[in-house]
C-alpha cells in the first residue's frame, strides 16, 4: 500500500498511539526542549495547512515512533504515490509475463496486431515524456571523441534524424547504436536532462517497430525493447513516475514478443527500484515474480542483480528476515557472475557495485558499521570517478551509515559532496537522498556542520525539477 500524504500519515499514527493533538505538541515540546509547538500547529500540520520543518520531521519520527523516510518522503514538495491505475497494471502485465515465461501462455493481446503495435507508440506519445528538463551544462554534454553524443543532445528534430539517418545501416542496427549510446551517456548525465532524449529515441523506435513486419519486426524487437527499459530508468531518475511506469509496461510486453525473458525480468527489476520508496511491499513483488521468471534463462548477473532489488525492497518494508535472505541469495550468486556470461545491459554491473548494493540494504536494516565497509572500498571510489549520479548515489548512502556509527561531521562532508555531485548529474533520485539524509540529521541543529549542509542541500535541489519552495513551510 502506499504511503499517505505527510498529514493523513500524522493523524493516523497519532491516533494509533491514543495521542490527542495536544498530547502530541507537549511530546515534542518535551523532545525538543522548546515550547513553540501547540495543538494548533499540530492540526495545521495534519490539514496540510503547513509543511513541519526537517527539524520538526525529526521530532515527529522520534515521538511516533515512524521511520525517518517516511515523514520525509511524505513531506517532499511534489511527491506522490506510484499512480495507482498505472501500478496496477503493471503488477497484472507481471503475472502475465510470469504465466508466460513459466508456461508458455500467450503473450497479452496488447502486444500482436494493429492495435498492439498502436498501444507501444500510445505509451511513448509525447505528451507522456518527463518534466522540464535540468538546463545541460558542460558536465552534462557528451565527450567529444563520441561521435553521436552532439546530435542526441540536440533535442530538435534534426539532430535526433542525423542520429537515425546513418548511411548504409539497417533500422536494426541503428537502433542498437542507439541504444548503446544512450547506455553511455547514462553513465554521465542524470534523468533531468537524458529522460527527454530517452523518450523521444524510444518513440521514434516504436513508430519504426510499429511500421515493420515479419523478419524485419522481430529483428526490431528487442531494441526497442531496451529503449523501453532505457526510457523507464532516465524518468525515474528524472522524477517522473507515471512516464516510467508507461515505459516499463511497454518493455514487458515487448520482450513478450522478442521471446527475451531475461530482458523482461531486467524491465522488472527496474520497476522494483522505481517503487521501493512508494511502495515497498509493490516493489518487492515485482523484483520476486522477476527472480522466479529469470530462474531458467537468467545469468547469474542478473539474478543476483533482482535478489538485491527483493533485500532493499524487503528492508524498507520493515521486513528484516526477507531483506537478509535476499542479500544471502545475492552474495552466492555474485560470487559466480563471469562478465563473458552477462548481457550487454548489465555492462555495469561488477564486484564493486554488488558489494555496494548490499551495503546501502544494510544501511537500511540500520546495520552501519558492516555498510561501511561495503560503501567505503576501493573498488567503488574508483568506479565513481566520472559518474557524477554513482558517486551521489552511494555517497549518500555512505553519509548515513557515518550517521549511523555516530561520525556526524564526516557524515556532513560526505552528504554535501553527494549533494552537489546529484545536482550536478541532474538526478532527482540522487538528490532525493541528500534530503533524506538532512531529515535524519534535523535532530542535531546545535551542530555547525548539520546546520550548513541542511542550507546547502534545499540551496541546490531547488535547481531540480520537484523541489520548488512551497508556503506555509516551517
Amino acid at each position: 500500500m502506499s504511503r499517505p500524504p505527510l498529514g493523513r500519515l500524522i493523524a493516523d499514527t497519532r491516533r494509533r498511539r491514543g495521542y490527542s493533538q495536544t498530547r502530541l505538541a507537549a511530546l515534542l515540546c518535551a523532545a525538543a526542549g522548546v515550547t513553540t509547538v501547540t495543538r494548533h500547529e499540530v492540526s495545521r500540520w495534519e490539514r496540510g495547512d503547513r509543511l513541519p520543518g526537517a527539524q520538526w520531521l525529526a521530532w515527529l519520527a522520534l515521538v511516533l515512533d515512524l521511520p525517518p523516510a517516511w515523514l520525509a518522503a511524505a513531506a517532499r514538495p511534489g511527491d506522490s504515490p506510484a499512480p495507482a491505475d498505472g501500478l496496477t497494471r503493471l503488477l497484472q502485465l507481471a503475472e502475465q509475463w510470469l504465466r508466460h515465461v513459466a508456461n508458455g501462455d500467450p503473450a497479452p493481446g496488447e502486444s500482436r496486431g494493429p492495435a498492439g503495435l498502436g498501444c507501444v507508440t500510445r505509451l511513448a506519445e509525447p505528451g507522456h515524456a518527463a518534466g522540464p528538463g535540468h538546463p545541460a551544462g558542460p558536465d552534462h554534454a557528451a565527450g567529444p571523441g563520441h561521435p553521436a553524443g552532439s546530435a542526441l543532445l540536440d533535442g530538435s528534430e534534426h539532430g535526433y534524424g542525423r542520429f537515425f539517418a546513418q548511411p548504409g545501416d539497417g533500422a536494426a542496427a541503428q537502433l542498437d547504436r542507439h541504444v548503446a549510446e544512450l547506455r553511455w551517456m547514462d553513465d554521465l548525465v542524470g534523468g533531468t536532462d537524458l529522460a527527454p532524449v530517452a523518450h523521444r529515441c524510444w518513440q521514434q523506435g516504436a513508430d519504426r517497430l510499429r511500421r515493420a513486419r515479419g523478419a524485419d519486426r522481430r529483428r526490431l524487437l528487442r531494441p526497442v525493447t531496451e529503449l523501453a527499459q532505457l526510457a523507464g530508468w532516465t524518468a525515474a531518475d528524472a522524477g517522473d513516475r507515471a512516464g516510467a511506469l508507461r515505459a516499463y509496461r511497454a518493455g514487458l510486453v515487448l520482450s513478450m514478443e522478442a521471446g527475451d525473458p531475461a530482458l523482461g525480468a531486467h524491465v522488472l527489476g527496474g520497476a522494483s527500484h522505481l517503487l521501493c520508496e512508494v511502495d515497498p511491499g509493490a516493489a518487492w513483488r515485482l523484483a520476486r515474480i522477476a527472480a522466479t521468471g529469470a530462474r531458467r534463462d537468467g545469468s547469474a548477473g542478473l539474478r543476483a542483480l533482482l535478489a538485491h532489488r527483493a533485500a532493499l525492497a524487503a528492508a524498507r518494508a520493515g521486513d528484516g528476515r526477507a531483506a537478509q535472505d535476499g542479500l544471502l541469495i545475492a552474495r552466492r550468486l555474485g560470487d559466480r557472475v563471469r562478465p563473458e556470461h552477462e548481457p550487454d545491459w548489465l555492462y555495469w554491473l561488477d564486484p564493486a557495485e554488488l558489494a555496494a548494493m548490499a551495503g546501502r540494504c544494510l544501511v537500511a536494516l540500520d546495520r552501519p558499521v558492516r555498510a561501511l565497509r561495503l560503501l567505503e572500498q576501493p573498488g567503488l571510489r574508483r568506479r565513481r570517478r566520472g559518474q557524477p549520479r554513482t558517486r551521489a548515489v552511494y555517497a549518500g548512502w555512505l553519509a548515513r551509515a557515518l550517521l549511523g556509527v555516530g561520525e556526524v561531521e564526516q557524515a556532513c562532508v560526505v552528504g554535501a559532496d553527494a549533494a552537489v555531485e546529484a545536482v550536478r548529474a541532474g538526478s532527482v533520485r540522487a538528490a532525493e537522498q541528500t534530503r533524506e539524509l538532512s531529515v535524519r540529521l534535523a535532530a542535531r541543529p546545535q551542530i555547525r556542520a548539520v546546520r550548513d549542509l541542511s542550507e546547502l542541500i534545499t540551496q541546490l535541489t531547488s535547481y531540480l525539477p520537484g523541489s520548488s519552495t512551497r508556503p506555509g513551510v516551517n
